[in-house]
């Protein structure tokens, strides 16, 4: 529908969009995301027409260039929702809808029945019906962004620009926007092309996402699972972020990851065996001071699993509910003998599944690995004793056994102090 050949764009001989090339599909809902400064909104109004590219070129179905279109010839491909519009007259919502009906009235012809109908049936989807007589200006923050939706719609136009539309709304106001959205999606099969910063709603109704990086070239594109990753997010964003599956909707969400002051332990590598939990705030910890984690395995859907993952980590990982195979056990093997600084087992319950997990530890110490035990116990063994038997062989073969993960991180920072 909306074909993208090699953009770029600038303000004298600085380019703030570069090499961008891509196809908007009709009936999708296409998200531009991207740091201030990386050309989201230039690229919104570079499909518009309203730029005119430095290379490249933006094509309509077949028409020809966008910034070669007539204003009103655009408006009827395309209606746009701005991030916010002041009314300075006392335009009733009604009057305000009725203006999206510009593009399709001969000049100074008044409203047509078809006029009125598109109207309604704009302000019924956008469920601004009962604010028709009201003054726009009386309206709240979320129901003006819905008349200026409901404008937009009464174009009838087939594709629905959006930019930043729920940036300045609260809550509310943004989960009312995104239910529109997606039911005109789905409804009325309406493209949409938006520009947000908010990286939560782009995953949760997206087809496909554009991340633009600071220098205004695509990061990544693609659906959002492919393009919301931690890697991605770092390279455009430059911070530090986890991506999880939000449990009631099954999209990404971003977790932003808050740096340490001081990253005490950038230069350690180290591998962790917990499962259940047990290695939580161990894996947290090591993360956020600068460490090189990884960890397995564990069984798919471990909170400790589920963990690791969103904070970027390399997991071993078995299927549900079943014993470790020697397969994944040699996996990490590979991964604790690759970490330089070392091997931790966290205080994790032991049964017959899991039990190997020690039978690996042991192997590595004799082949020069340093291994640690964190608060091991003979009540979180449920093999019979087997566990506990294991645990007490490693200590007498030279594993060092800690009261807790203070004492753990204590001891790495020592050991990584610039005066040992």
């Amino acid at each position: 529908m909306i074909q993208i050949d090699r953009l770029s764009f600038g303000y004298g001989t600085r380019l703030v969009l570069q090499h961008i090339s891509t196809t908007i599909e009709r009936g999708e809902i296409f998200t531009i995301l991207g740091p201030n400064g990386s050309g989201k909104t230039t690229l919104l109004r570079l499909l518009r027409g309203v730029l005119t590219p430095v290379q490249g070129q933006v094509n309509w179905s077949g028409n020809r260039p966008a910034h070669r279109m007539g204003r009103r010839h655009m408006a009827q491909l395309c209606a746009v929702v701005p991030q916010s519009l002041e009314s300075y007259f006392e335009f009733s919502v009604e009057q305000m809808v009725c203006m999206g009906r510009y593009a399709h009235r001969k000049w100074l012809a008044g409203e047509s029945e078809r006029d009125a109908m598109a109207v309604q049936r704009a302000m019924a989807l956008s469920d601004t019906l009962h604010l028709a007589q009201r003054p726009v200006s009386s309206v709240s923050g979320g129901e003006r962004q819905r008349v200026y939706i409901a404008r937009a719609l009464a174009q009838q136009a087939p594709v629905l620009m959006l930019d930043e539309a729920t940036s300045n709304m609260d809550m509310d106001h943004r989960l009312e926007m995104t239910q529109l959205l997606q039911r005109l999606n789905a409804n009325e099969s309406q493209t949409v092309v938006q520009v947000s910063h908010d990286l939560d709603m782009a995953a949760q109704i997206s087809h496909r996402i554009m991340l633009l990086g600071s220098a205004g070239s695509i990061t990544a594109l693609g659906s959002p699972r492919q393009v919301l990753t931690p890697a991605n997010l770092k390279s455009s964003f430059g911070v530090e972020v986890g991506v999880e599956e939000n449990p009631y909707t099954g999209a990404p969400r971003i977790i932003p990851i808050r740096p340490t002051q001081r990253s005490t332990l950038h230069n350690l590598s180290i591998h962790v065996i917990g499962g259940g939990g047990s290695a939580s705030g161990l894996l947290r910890r090591l993360h956020m001071a600068g460490a090189q984690v990884s960890t397995g395995p564990l069984n798919r859907g471990d909170s400790d699993h589920v963990l690791a993952q969103a904070l970027g980590m390399d997991v071993v990982i078995e299927e549900a509910f079943v014993a470790f195979s020697a397969a994944q056990i040699a996996k990490a093997h590979q991964l604790a003998a690759a970490a330089s600084t070392g091997l931790v087992i966290a205080p994790c319950a032991w049964g017959h599944g899991n039990l190997v997990c020690l039978d690996m530890a042991r192997q590595l110490l004799l082949q020069g690995t340093s291994v640690w035990i964190i608060n091991p116990r003979p009540e979180n063994d449920y093999t019979g004793g087997s566990a506990w038997q294991k645990l007490q062989e490693l200590r007498q073969m030279g594993a060092t056994v800690l009261p807790d993960t203070d004492a753990f991180l204590e001891l790495l920072r020592s050991q990584n102090s610039p005066d040992c």
